[in-house]
């Protein structure tokens, strides 16, 4: 049969027709299956501040709509809802999931999108790109990640992800950016990483990694390897860095690796960026030779244990801009002449060694350092300001403090660029004033020096812009110039350790308290009383007005600092109630009403909760009625039955400029001998409200204290025992209970108590045997004295009974002397701010104890006030 040329076009247009018919439906069924997916995804979330959520409808082609990406035949492969406000979580249903042509997933930057991530993100299995960060996602990576093996690029930064990190991590070889940085994960970095051979950006940084750090020699791809702020530790001479070609950035600071720093770093033929700060490398850099990195930019080496001489070496590294070598054990003395092979050199830093810089150089080409706009020079033994300083044109930040420079501050100091100055802790006794003095001053730091005479009444108007001023422990006098308040920067003003007179201004309250961090006019000679004129946006973390002479009452209106976590109104004559009105600050640290006028029982305290309270001391008052039982269960702060490895410092960081921190300071009390914690740690926790009136018996919720450290109930009228929980306290070292009215036996239990350096159980009426063959023991008579019913040693009155004893480890102190040893941690320089020297726990006798970065600084012994303790560098 034969098929004419006209019937058998037909017959293929009627086919073709067919199949383009069928297409068109698929497509069309396509299109209204991804456009219910996609509207079942929009109406599990909260979207209502979405841009681009809200115009999403039915009525419309879903690739038409903000946020979708389409291909040519239609299908979505793109899903960009970054920075859309979005809210709520997901669960493995989620009909995003079920998006089989997704390639690209961005939810980034959503801060209350969250939830676990479901196994169900497995499913799409097309997906290149994931972005997450600054989202609110929780627990575990799904095991059904391994799926995803198309994905070259996965960012959960910046979440609350937790647990370890799986291996089958390792199937995901396309990968070539992997970002998990600020997270909760923990564990080992997982070996099999290795097996990631296309990464070109890894950054773990910000959780809580251990152990060693894996060699990683086959990612000869990688360029970023950041994985500062964990616990990774161990030597990094296990990796071949010279295996690593294309390797630009090293970021592995706080951590705590050890050992020598590899010298195949320094001669890189592609790192630019080297940071190992805030480590414990130790050794020196003698060995280092031959041919230096023609690459090497920036050298953070700050904050180790490096010693020995000075590596001259660096001046062979022709492209540095960046070198810091602070903290640090390094010796010699230093030609600043040598820096000038550096030709592109900006900043350097050599604070805190054992080095001498020699800036008298002469007969040099001018300008010397064109470049350089940070120059950190603590604690380098110099007697004078150098005179190449006036040739820095461009300098930004300066740090000279802790030297030995005399005289007067010369007036070219004030360069038109200058934003950071500190000259503390010298022996500076005036300044000149400038007529060019930078209009974006932002830190100025005079503290420690020996100026005179009055604050300049013009202070706030030629430093109306900076946010950070302290000229505490000088010799001002006079009153505290209202110039101040012209300031609408001001983040922290310390005035503290002067002999300023007169009262507060209250325009420093009113007007500075709703930026106003830190306030600190402790230990002048300030009157009148405190303006209740708090602001109600008020942000104030630190208020210290201790050892003034300040009346009137605590202002309500301080309840509108909801972020207070230091409030020292101690040694003034301030006459009130308790403060019951603060019980909105739930960040409260630290509260010292030490001898002051403070009358009537603290009942009201019941409706308080303050969580985070270390350190409280209501001595020398006039308190009565119970010890608050509700107020105490709610110090969660003392209840830990170890101290956490990451405990923190206590301090304020300036809100314009990060990496600018104050540290707070409070002195504590026993048995008249003062003891200044000059920064203050959460892990130190101490109760005193000796010398009041409070009565009954010592309440239950104090045995729940197992980080307390001082426990001071002395000269109040306290009924009942001694209650045998004190014994479950075993961090306790200072413990009074003197001149009240407790009656019984000495409870056995007190034997645990392995730290106790000081015990005063006088002036009671306790009856019965001191135990024997324990710690107890070891105390002086004076610490039982005046109990007429107490017998044995080592009091003279001996018992007719057989002795009941309980051993347990002994310990030599007695108790009228508290020998409290301190160790000492170099925690940080903070950004030139101030050396921070602190005490980290209490030690016996002379034994040293390790730090939580496993770094010991040394413990040296000094005499203050009859207490054996440590002073720091």
């Amino acid at each position: 049969m034969r098929i004419s040329l006209v019937s058998w076009f037909i017959f293929n247009l009627h086919i073709a027709t067919f199949f383009s018919m069928a297409a068109l439906s698929v497509s069309g069924q396509r299109q209204r299956d991804q456009k219910q997916l996609l509207l079942g995804f929009k109406n599990s979330l909260n979207f209502s501040l979405s841009e681009k959520l809200v115009k999403w409808n039915q009525g419309t082609d879903c690739c038409s709509w903000d946020g979708i990406t389409c291909d040519t035949s239609g299908r979505v492969i793109g899903l960009d809802l970054s920075y859309q406000f979005l809210s709520g979580e997901f669960n493995n249903s989620n009909s995003l999931f079920r998006l089989q042509h997704l390639q690209t997933l961005n939810l980034a930057d959503n801060t209350d999108l969250g939830g676990q991530l479901p196994e169900s993100i497995g499913n799409v299995g097309q997906l290149t790109r994931i972005v997450l960060w600054n989202c609110k996602f929780t627990g575990p990576i799904p095991k059904t990640l391994e799926k995803l093996t198309q994905l070259i690029y996965l960012d959960f930064s910046s979440n609350s992800f937790s647990g370890p990190i799986p291996i089958t991590l390792e199937k995901l070889t396309q990968l070539i950016h992997l970002d998990f940085s600020h997270n909760n994960f923990f564990g080992p970095i997982p070996k099999t990483l290795e097996k990631l051979t296309q990464l070109i950006h890894l950054d773990f940084s910000y959780n809580s990694f251990s152990g060693p750090l894996p060699s990683f020699t086959s990612l000869r791809n990688l360029k970023e390897l950041i994985l500062y702020g964990n616990q990774l530790n161990g030597s990094i001479l296990s990796t071949n860095w010279s295996s690593f070609p294309n390797l630009v950035s090293l970021d592995l600071r706080r951590n705590s690796f050890s050992g020598t720093v590899p010298r195949t770093l320094f001669q890189s033929e592609s790192l630019k960026v080297m940071d190992l700060a805030e480590n414990q490398f130790s050794g020196g850099f003698g060995e280092v030779k031959g041919a230096f990195s023609s690459q090497l930019e920036v050298i953070d080496l700050s904050h180790n244990e490096l010693r020995g001489q000075f590596p001259m070496f660096v001046f062979e590294i022709k492209g540095l801009r960046s070198l810091s070598l602070s903290w640090n054990k390094f010796s010699g003395v230093i030609p600043l002449s040598a820096f000038q092979k550096l030709k592109n050199l900006s900043s350097l830093d050599l604070s805190y060694n054992n080095l001498s810089v020699d800036s008298s150089f002469t007969n040099l080409p001018l300008p010397h350092f064109p470049n350089v706009y940070r120059l950190n020079l603590a604690s380098c033994n110099l007697t004078k300001f150098p005179e190449f300083l006036k040739n820095l044109s461009f300098l930004q930040v300066l740090d000279l403090s802790n030297n030995r420079i005399h005289g007067h501050i010369p007036s070219w100091i004030w360069t038109p660029h200058l934003y950071h100055l500190n000259l503390s802790l010298n022996f500076l006794v005036e300044h000149e004033r400038a007529s060019n003095m930078s209009p974006y001053m932002g830190v100025l730091d005079l503290h420690g020096n020996q100026f005179q005479g009055k604050i300049p009444s013009e202070i706030g108007d030629f430093l109306n812009s900076c946010y950070y001023i302290s000229l505490a422990g000088n010799n001002f006098h006079g009153s505290i110039p209202e110039s101040l308040c012209n300031n609408s920067h001001l983040a922290v003003l310390d005035l503290s350790n002067n002999s300023l007179s007169g009262s507060i201004p209250q325009c420093l309250v009113t007007k500075l308290g709703g930026f106003l961090g830190v306030l600190n006019m402790k230990q002048n000679n300030l009157s009148g009383i405190i303006s209740d004129t708090f602001p109600e946006k008020c942000i104030l973390q630190t208020l210290d007005l201790n050892q003034n002479r300040l009346g009137g009452k605590v202002p309500k209106s301080l309840a509108n600092c909801r972020m207070l976590e230091v409030l020292d109104l101690g040694n003034n004559q301030i006459d009130d109630t308790f403060p019951c009105h603060l019980n909105n600050t739930s960040e409260l640290r630290v509260l010292v009403l030490r001898s002051n006028n403070f009358r009537g029982d603290v009942n009201c305290a019941a409706n308080i909760t303050w969580p985070m309270l270390v350190i409280i001391d209501l001595a020398s008052n006039a308190f009565s009625g119970k010890l608050p039982q509700g107020l105490l269960m709610t110090w969660n702060s003392m209840k830990p039955n170890k101290v956490e490895p990451n405990s923190e410092n206590l301090h304020y960081e300036t809100p314009m400029f990060t990496g600018i921190y104050y540290q707070d300071s409070v002195t504590v009390t026993m048995k008249g001998l003062e003891l200044e914690l000059v920064k203050i740690l959460t892990i130190f926790t101490s109760i005193d409200f000796s010398s009041n009136k409070f009565e009954g018996h010592i309440p239950e919720a104090i045995g729940d204290f197992k980080a307390l450290y001082l426990l001071n109930l002395s000269n109040n009228a306290l009924t009942g025992p001694v209650p045998s929980f004190l014994g479950n306290m075993p961090k306790l070292e200072a413990l009074d209970l003197s001149n009240n009215h407790l009656a019984g036996q000495i409870p056995l239990q007190l034997a645990d108590l392995n730290f106790l350096s000081f015990l005063n159980l006088s002036n009671n009426e306790l009856t019965g045997r001191i135990p024997l063959g324990t710690q107890i023991q070891s105390f002086s008579e004076a610490s039982f004295g005046n109990n007429a019913g107490l017998c044995g040693r080592p009091l003279e009155v001996q018992c007719d009974s057989p002795p009941t004893s309980k051993d347990g480890p002994s310990n030599s102190g007695t108790g009228n002397h508290v020998n409290w040893n301190f160790v000492s941690v170099e925690i940080g320089f903070v950004s030139g701010i101030e050396a921070v020297i602190l005490p980290l726990m209490f030690c016996k006798r002379e034994e040293a104890v390790a730090t939580r970065r496993g770094i010991v600084a040394g413990c040296w012994l000094g005499k203050k006030a009859g207490i054996s303790y440590v002073l720091g560098k």
